[in-house]
């Protein structure tokens, strides 16, 4: 029966349609066929790879940020780990208060315990010739949280009562006594909060200034100093390397070449409290115009360490926020100024004495939060070469022979 109903294939003829033996075992017969047009050349849409380079594309982007992530992440842990090896000191009596910002005090100290080479006693004098320490640089910043940012230089001369003593004397002396003393004097004379302290060595100066390639200044005219070793020769806009930024900022008796020949500048501290605000300004562009190079940000971390010494409670966090809120400051938002005081001598010396009625003025400004009242109170009259003793000191007048940032 099965044999009259299913005739053998021979019997059937040939069947309609493509042959059979074109669709061979393991293609299927609705397999789409090779496209040769001008599509698969181009990688159009009969070309695979012409569906993946949006995702090669990115996947290779997503590496890329995670490469950057990984690296911003490695630069941050090792800024942190750098800036928690800056060496910590126990200061007592710091406030606890912002009043309306953060307070800091910047010490320029000049101890020479940090020098432990010949180079180094050659340029800065050993232990043994210098003992104890004084504070070449007194100068507090105020962190407004208006993103801008205060200096005020108090003169190392200025004659003060000394905190837990009984006694008065330059205010640079109470620093022989350790910071805690600095910072209880100039809260005590000035009720001015301080917040954290900065101690700045001879020995790690240098290497903070050059970590960044060195500070660009313009020097309106050559200018020497014997004490310190400044001899710049040259004028006009120039690179500074951190032994001339060192010289330059703790020149006294500083000379400028004019007219054919070399002046005395006569000012002092107060022509280096100049000289100091206009290295602060040359640093912070200078800090600006490297900050996309982490290599040169990690060896001004490193830095750090052998230049600074802070107060125990100003930690490594603290200081990267700090640095972070304030990481774009620009010159213009940078404001300075000197406490104001008068000339006098006291027990043989040359002294100054804070100026009653100025000196309120400038500090209430100082406190006030406002950027523009401390700027405003600046003003005051300034006392110029060859006036009385009896006269105003304020940094109103401008030496023409400072160099200036560039």
């Amino acid at each position: 029966m099965l044999s009259i109903l299913l005739p053998v294939a021979g019997d059937l003829g040939r069947l309609p349609g493509r042959r059979r033996n074109v669709y061979k075992a393991g293609r299927s017969p609705f397999r789409r066929r090779r496209s040769h047009g001008r599509h698969s050349r181009l990688g159009g849409p009969g070309q695979r790879g012409g569906r993946r380079w949006p995702k090669r594309i990115l996947i290779g982007f997503g590496a890329l940020v995670l490469v950057l992530f990984l690296a911003a992440v490695a630069s941050f842990g090792y800024v942190y780990s750098q800036l928690s090896s800056i060496p910590r000191m126990k200061v007592t009596s710091l406030s606890q208060s912002s009043r309306g910002g953060e307070d800091v005090l910047m010490v320029g100290s000049d101890s020479r315990s940090c020098v432990k080479t010949a180079a180094q006693a050659k340029s800065f004098g050993s232990s043994k010739a210098v003992v104890g320490q004084r504070s070449d640089t007194i100068m507090i910043a105020r962190f407004l949280p208006s993103g801008k940012v205060e200096m005020l230089s108090i003169p190392r001369d200025t004659w003060l009562p000394i905190a837990g003593t009984t006694i008065s004397a330059k205010i640079n002396a109470s620093f022989n006594y350790g910071p805690g003393d600095l910072v209880r004097t100039i809260q005590q004379n000035f009720h001015i909060p301080i917040n954290h302290v900065v101690q700045v060595n001879f020995c790690g100066f240098p290497a903070m200034v050059n970590a960044l390639g060195g500070i660009y200044m313009d020097f309106p005219d050559p200018v020497r100093d014997a004490y310190t070793g400044l001899n710049v020769q040259k004028t006009g806009c120039q690179l500074v390397t951190g032994s001339e930024a060192l010289a330059l900022v703790r020149s006294r008796h500083l000379y400028y070449f004019s007219h054919g020949v070399w002046n005395y500048d006569g000012m002092s501290d107060f022509s280096r409290i100049q000289r100091q605000h206009a290295f602060f300004r040359a640093l912070l562009s200078r800090i600006h115009s490297v900050m996309p190079n982490i290599f040169r940000l990690a060896n001004f971390s490193s830095a750090l360490v052998s230049g600074l010494r802070v107060d125990s409670g100003f930690s490594a966090l603290s200081m990267l926020s700090l640095g972070w809120r304030y990481h774009s400051l620009s010159q213009s938002s940078l404001y300075s100024s000197v406490l104001p005081t008068t000339e006098a001598v006291i027990a043989g010396q040359d002294a100054l004495l804070p100026a009653k009625g100025p000196d309120a003025t400038v500090i209430s400004a100082f406190l006030a939060g406002d950027a523009g009242k401390f700027q405003a109170a600046v003003g005051l009259p300034a006392r110029r070469i060859g006036l009385t003793s009896s006269s105003v000191i304020t940094d109103k007048f401008k030496e023409p022979w400072n160099p200036y940032p560039c």
